[in-house]
C-alpha cells in the first residue's frame, strides 16, 4: 500500500490519531489493590524453591551475584568452572553436577 501524499489526508489522519489518544487518556483507570486489608484474608508467605550455592560449576560470565571474595555482582567469572564462583542450583543437585557446597579457602588467581 502506498502512503497518501495529499497534505489534507495527512492532517486528517494525524488529527484522528490525536483525538483517539486523547480519548483513551480521558477514561478513568481502575485501581487494583492486593492488600489483605481489602479482602480480610491473610495472604500466605511466599514459598521459595529450596536451593543452594554450588561452587565451581558456573560458566564464564554466568555466575550468580556476590560470587567470590573480590566480586560483588553476577557475570564476573572470567573462565568456566572457576572454583570460587558459585551458581544457585536446586537442593541436592550440586555434587551430581561436579560442584562443591563449600567455598574454597584459597583465592583463585586467573592467568589473565
Amino acid at each position: 500500500m502506498v502512503a497518501p501524499t495529499d497534505p489534507r489526508i495527512l492532517k486528517l489522519a494525524s488529527a484522528l490519531i490525536l483525538a483517539g489518544g486523547l480519548a483513551a487518556c480521558d477514561q478513568p483507570q481502575k485501581q487494583f489493590s492486593y492488600s489483605d486489608v481489602d479482602t480480610g484474608r491473610v495472604l500466605p508467605e511466599p514459598k521459595f524453591a529450596a536451593r543452594e550455592k554450588c561452587y565451581g560449576i558456573a560458566l564464564a560470565q554466568r555466575n550468580d551475584c556476590a560470587a567470590g571474595k573480590d566480586t560483588n555482582c553476577a557475570g564476573t567469572a572470567e573462565t568456566d568452572y572457576m572454583p570460587d564462583r558459585w551458581k544457585y542450583v536446586a537442593m541436592g543437585e550440586c555434587v551430581g553436577l561436579g560442584g562443591s557446597l563449600t567455598e574454597p579457602q584459597a583465592v583463585y588467581k586467573s592467568e589473565k
